[in-house]
């Protein structure tokens, strides 16, 4: 006995095999960074929908067969189907990472590496805060399995839910099929309704958690519910009836046409019009999950007919990409990330070849290991010969993250250990300023958390109606001069070297900071990095200007980088500076210091005999700042500035160390150690304002 492939199964439909590979050609163009489709990343969703469609539907079918779920051969299927190609890729991408990358960006990977095994890597970039559609600038290689992840966690609640709705159906002596679908009207709605609401209030969140994406395969799974009576073909026609009957048949032709062409539209309108600013999935995502169940609505008799979607989709080119498609998109985002880290930043052009590489190596997994173990009888016939195997795949990718990893981390752990010799005090000598490798201080495995300890409380979500700020945002005598710092993480960088000047100086100091959320008055249509910033930095404006002594504004120069954003950058500003003006409160304006970009102890772990392989432009790390210029010539009343990147960079290559001091803990924030050594020369310069020397 021989296991049916695909194609021979009965109800096989082509379009949809076709419609998986219009679904991963988005990604890729968009992955590539293929100009004119900018909104590609809406092929993913393709994916969820028929995944929802397709799964659901089987399930249904059985529910209303058999009157259960037989979970055991169902999570057999998933096993064998996604397991075995999924973990074969992360065991090449964990090998060819541990070759190719820096060994601390090494390090991360192999632990995402483990983490897409285990089915979870969505939710580890979520507690990273991974924001997908700014892709960072040292992605990991294994990011695009956040979308795997959500799909296997969507295959295990489903069939769970769908069994317990069959199970209470059971005892209640009611039909299965009608409590299936409203189980699934209400989850699908609800998911609906969270994704709006997170994607307003944390979009990185919502974009790759479980819970915004579930409405996605819920309209899959609706429309296959509502396809389950549907006869595949057109009813039998007596003679009397032909001539209205063809009319008819016509007409409903013509209209599936329309609703199927309507959806490919739908389709091609978000991969062209949307890009990485759209708020997204919420709303937007609406219009590729409408246009996909489009497409697949269309009956069977429509399908077939020449110059219908689905005739096209169903055209062989066309489903070899759709059967490729797994393999395809598995493959190609490691190939791609791992040549950037190996030959610096590419072009499209380059990411295109790269891409059509990438295929000749998915066509190699699928020939020889999805297809096989998919189809093989000895493990279709067994589900425990599909658990094995599914079982083995993952055993291999957590054995080659480990392994790799546990290398990586004994070679971190020695740079560790030296990093305690290194010498804060002695940093700005000539000697320690002429070394230009060695140990850096803090170690490279503990940079990433070297910040401010009472970042939680202090850099986030300020409840804008409580009458007091935390009380570890508050430090020095009450009696003080009433101090305000004011920004976003790049003035929170400061925090502790101002707490400790704060102390010193008998300042009563309050720390009112949120990530991505600028002081400047930047209309918030402008800011990606952060939500509701505006009603945010307009409430603190007012608490601020009516307590306040002083205040020190701090914010990153990033907001001002684009084109739109730069022109209105004064506008912004003294729009704020105005507010502070009107009740006589004095501003300390703290210039930006620079910005690298890229990940610096990623960098150095790769370069510890020569740090300068990681300095970069000043020209690109420190821009100039018209504000400073304003304030010098007295354009700004009430305004003025403290610059200490004289000390971060001094000439026009940027250094990332600094006599052993390793000055950044990502790709934008000084560490707290280094915030620490520069609290003299911070001190200084506030000391030498009027607002607070006089």
């Amino acid at each position: 006995m021989s296991a049916r492939t695909g194609r021979d199964r009965p109800g096989f439909r082509g379009d949809v095999e076709g419609l998986r590979g219009l679904a991963v050609v988005l990604v890729l163009l968009f992955h590539a960074n293929v100009p004119g489709v900018p909104g590609g990343y809406v092929g993913v969703d393709l994916f969820f929908v028929l995944s929802g469609f397709l799964i659901t539907g089987l399930l249904l079918r059985e529910l209303t067969s058999t009157g259960r779920i037989g979970l055991h051969a169902f999570f057999a299927g998933r096993a064998r189907r996604i397991l075995p190609a999924a973990c074969v890729v992360l065991v090449g991408t964990a090998l060819v990472a541990w070759w190719v990358l820096r060994p601390l960006r090494a390090r991360d990977t192999m632990i995402d590496v483990l983490a897409s095994a285990l089915q979870v890597a969505n939710l580890r970039f979520i507690a990273q805060e991974t924001d997908y559609m700014a892709a960072a600038s040292a992605p990991s290689p294994v990011l695009h399995y956040w979308s795997l992840a959500v799909e296997e966690q969507f295959y295990v609640v489903l069939p769970l839910l769908l069994a317990l709705t069959g199970v209470l159906a059971a005892r209640t002596r009611r039909r299965p099929l009608p409590a299936a679908v409203w189980v699934l009207v209400v989850a699908t709605v609800a998911s609906f309704v969270v994704s709006l609401v997170l994607t307003a209030s944390d979009p990185a969140v919502a974009y790759m958690s479980p819970l915004t994406r579930a409405w996605q395969f819920g309209m899959g799974g609706l429309l296959a519910a509502a396809l389950l009576g549907r006869p595949d073909g057109a009813a039998p026609l007596s003679h009397a009836s032909l001539a209205p009957a063809r009319g008819r048949r016509g007409l409903r032709r013509a209209t599936w046409t329309l609703v199927g062409w309507a959806g490919c539209a739908a389709i091609g309108w978000s991969a062209v019009v949307y890009d990485e600013a759209t708020a997204f999935p919420g709303l937007a995502a609406l219009l590729p999950t409408l246009g996909t169940v489009a497409i697949l609505a269309a009956p069977a008799d429509v399908r077939v007919v020449p110059g219908t979607v689905g005739h096209v989709l169903a055209l062989a080119p066309v489903r070899f990409v759709g059967r490729l498609s797994f393999a395809w998109y598995l493959v190609h985002w490691p190939v791609l990330v791992l040549a950037d880290a190996a030959w610096g930043p590419l072009g499209w052009p380059q990411r295109v070849v790269l891409t059509l590489g990438a295929g000749s190596i998915a066509w190699l997994v699928l020939r020889c290991v999805e297809s096989p173990l998919r189809h093989a009888p000895a493990v279709v016939l067994r589900p425990s010969a599909s658990y094995s195997v599914g079982f083995t795949g993952v055993v291999l990718a957590l054995t080659a993250s480990l392994g790799a990893g546990s290398a990586v981390y004994g070679a971190l752990a020695d740079e560790d250990v030296a990093a305690a010799d290194v010498a804060l005090d002695e940093i700005f000598d000539p000697a320690s300023l002429a070394r230009t490798g060695g140990p850096v201080s803090p170690g490279l495995t503990r940079a990433a958390l070297d910040a401010p300890p009472w970042e939680t409380p202090c850099l986030g979500s300020l409840s804008l109606s409580a009458s007091d700020w935390p009380d570890e945002c508050v430090v020095g005598p009450p009696d003080g001069p009433e101090v305000v710092l004011f920004g976003d993480s790049k003035a929170f960088q400061w925090s502790g070297a101002l707490r400790d000047i704060a102390q010193d100086q008998g300042w009563h100091l309050t720390i009112v900071t949120k990530g991505g959320c600028t002081p400047a008055a930047l209309p918030q249509a402008l800011l990606e990095e952060s939500q509701h910033c505006e009603s945010w930095r307009d409430a603190q404006v007012d608490r601020i200007a009516a307590h306040a002594d002083v205040v020190i504004l701090g914010s990153s120069a990033a907001y001002f980088r684009d084109e739109q954003a730069a022109d209105l950058r004064l506008d912004a500003w003294r729009s704020t500076f105005d507010r502070f003006a009107e009740h006589d409160v004095p501003v300390v304006y703290l210039r930006d210091t620079p910005t690298p970009v890229f990940d610096v102890p990623s960098c150095v772990s790769g370069a510890i005999d020569d740090w300068d392989e990681c300095a970069f432009a000043r020209t690109e790390g420190l821009p100039p700042d018209p504000l400073l210029v304003d304030v010098a010539l007295g354009d700004l009343p009430g305004v003025e500035a403290v610059d200490v990147s004289g000390v971060l960079c001094s000439t026009e290559r940027c250094p990332a160390v600094l006599g052993g001091l390793l000055l950044y803990r990502d790709g934008s924030h000084l560490t707290a150690t280094a915030a620490g050594v520069l609290r003299p020369e911070l001190e200084r310069a506030l000391l030498a304002t009027s607002a607070l020397g006089g």
